[in-house]
């Protein structure tokens, strides 16, 4: 399963990602489940934030309920 997320704070984009599978593949080779990028596509650095923008996602995971 993969999803990712757009979160605007305090006026910059950042961009968190979840991908995980019951099967090995190549995209989770020394990559976490959870990552997340600021605006100009670079890891961030501040753990604090890092968490918050995860934790964030996770609450609202399920939130988006495309009609298929």
């Amino acid at each position: 399963m993969e999803k990712s997320f757009t979160v605007k704070h305090k006026g910059k984009f950042y961009y968190a990602g979840y991908l995980n599978s019951d099967k090995p593949i190549l995209g989770l080779i020394n990559r976490a489940t959870w990552e997340a990028i600021d605006e100009e596509w670079e890891e961030i650095g501040d753990e604090k934030l890092k968490q918050k923008l995860i934790s964030f996602c996770i609450n609202h995971f399920d939130d988006y309920k495309p009609e298929l």
